[in-house]
């Protein structure tokens, strides 16, 4: 990542208080950040937070090097706080009598942002439980811990006395690392549960998969994605109402709350396409019409190092096309489930979705077989990728990753950050570079039924 500085010229709210005998003000910016547009959105998330108001832009994000900063103490050590925190920012302001002060005052910032409050607010939501079945009622009385992937014969497999890593939710430990997320190591049986089915449900709707590996059927690939897709809807069910009840509290900041308006128009945006696909799921699992689903499979006869299972709207494909655009909400989203599944020499990487999603899917994985048309080792990179890049549901074995150099182990911490940040704007090409030579798999099947 580059540190980007941008400079805006800003005056107090009518809330900040402190200054009010201020005039104006200098905002300075160091942002750590991989693009000038993600970078740019940062800070004036923060200085608007802080209770300025932005009245001019005077220097648009430009990339920066300690060396810029040779003779300039002030902005050396923001530069380095900038490299370890991420942000920092301070505030040069001039008095409104003109006589108060010769030049500008550094100011220190009122309040701070903290990617942990965001976590905390997320493990709250999971909680609060419900079945998803599709004939759920009265009789889903026992709700349970369902594990989104499977425990015995996929945790079990690649753990190590009973634990394996996983993205670490802990504000501690988020507090620690100046709010990047982590892999930390935890118990199998806190990994990938939510509580969105009941004991009844559960057990009899996913016995194909849970009991059995991959051979594979129709049936079996499209539970797998029925499992994810409730997780989802589950999530994201949650989110919106904390949001929704956040916004009914009030919320003191002008920025924070525009800020939670609009992740509470995507959300629902996201929701309600969700709910549109879980109904078609519903009525393939209802009518036993199990032949609507469509898949491709990479087939490894290796031992697993980790296990995965989420879902996507898949917005550009492996070439950096975009298929479908995520923030035109006047448009029904195409959505594509990937996982890990045990199968009974090996493991398989599994793509799968509803034959309504077709269009943007199909293009999407034929955009894989052309990246790797001419060079087959390259499919290894490109899977790996789109695990750490889009899947937040995810379990790593720990002898693999304890051997990892730590560099390496940085390069997939800095990727699961980046595509959790909220003001991070994806870049087209995300899913073509980046995280290469890591994972070493090997596939030597592929099974499909795709159109």
């Amino acid at each position: 990542m580059n540190i980007f500085f941008i400079e805006f010229e800003a005056i107090p709210t009518s809330a900040n208080e402190n200054f009010d005998f201020v005039e104006g003000a200098l905002a300075s910016c160091w942002i750590k950040d991989h693009s000038p547009q993600s970078a740019f959105a940062k800070a004036e998330f923060f200085v608007s937070k802080d209770e300025w108001d932005i009245v001019k832009i005077k220097n648009l994000p430009i990339k920066v090097r300690e060396e810029n900063f040779s003779e300039r103490d002030l902005g050396m050590e923001q530069f380095h706080k900038a490299q370890e925190e991420g942000i920092a920012i301070i505030y040069s302001a001039w008095a409104k009598d003109k006589k108060t002060t010769a030049g500008p005052i550094p100011i220190k910032p009122s309040n701070k942002f903290s990617l942990s409050d965001y976590i905390k607010t997320q493990k709250q939501l999971s909680n609060k439980g419900r079945c998803l079945h599709y004939e759920n009622g009265n009789r889903c009385n026992e709700i349970i811990k369902a594990h989104s992937i499977q425990k015995n014969r996929a945790l079990s497999v690649i753990a190590d006395k009973g634990h394996v890593y996983s993205i670490s939710a802990n504000i501690g430990s988020l507090k620690k690392n100046k709010g990047r997320l982590t892999y930390s190591k935890v118990g199998i049986n806190k990994v990938s549960t939510f509580l969105g089915f009941c004991k009844r449900h559960d057990n009899e709707l996913f016995k194909p998969i849970d009991d059995y590996p991959l051979i594979p059927t129709d049936q079996q690939i499209l539970l797998y994605a029925y499992r994810s897709l409730c997780r989802e809807l589950f999530l994201k069910e949650n989110s919106f109402e904390l949001i929704n009840t956040r916004l009914e509290k009030g919320l003191d900041q002008k920025a924070v709350y525009n800020l939670y308006l609009g992740y509470k128009q995507g959300v629902l945006f996201g929701l309600n396409n969700l709910k549109r696909h879980k109904e078609y799921f519903d009525t393939s699992l209802r009518e036993g019409a199990y032949s609507n689903i469509r898949y491709v499979i990479f087939i490894s006869k290796q031992e697993p190092t980790i296990a995965f299972s989420g879902l996507f709207y898949p917005d550009f494909d492996f070439m950096g096309q975009m298929l479908q655009d995520l923030g035109d909400h006047s448009t029904e989203l195409q959505l594509l489930s990937f996982c890990s599944a045990p199968m009974d020499k090996g493991w398989a990487y599994l793509f799968a979705w509803h034959k309504s999603s077709s269009n943007v899917c199909v293009e999407f994985m034929k955009s894989l077989a052309t990246m790797i048309y001419e060079d087959i080792n390259s499919l290894r990179d490109y899977l790996f990728r789109l695990a750490i890049s889009n899947c937040g549901n995810l379990a790593i074995s720990p002898k693999w990753w304890e051997n990892l150099p730590e560099e390496i182990k940085e390069s997939i911490t800095e990727r699961t950050t980046l595509m959790a940040d909220i003001f991070s704007i994806t870049d087209q090409s995300y899913l073509t570079k980046g995280l290469e030579g890591i994972s070493n798999w090997q596939f030597e099947e592929v099974i499909s039924n795709m159109d």
